[in-house]
């Protein structure tokens, strides 16, 4: 049986949004901005692909870190930002 998705396994996706670990400090900053708790971030999980690409890309994306999601939004704007933390 041939496998057709066997060439796709590298496959970029142009539509991927910048992902970004911040440290400590600009996660606190930003916890403080938005009135939130680490607690209360979402979730992503440490194998999501996104994730992958940044420590393939030679950066650290430690367990418990907070991850910056740049979008672009029709109804906000440019640079729309999400935050995740990190688990397994």
């Amino acid at each position: 049986m041939n496998n057709t998705w066997s060439g796709l396994v590298n496959m970029f996706w142009k539509h991927t949004p910048k992902h970004e670990v911040l440290t400590d400090t600009q996660a606190k900053r930003q916890l403080k901005l938005l009135n939130m708790t680490f607690e209360e971030l979402p979730l992503i999980k440490y194998s999501d692909a996104a994730l992958k690409t940044l420590r393939d890309d030679g950066v650290d994306t430690p367990i418990d870190s907070v991850i910056r999601i740049s979008r672009n939004s029709i109804t906000y704007g440019e640079n729309a930002f999400y935050y995740r933390r990190v688990i397994p």
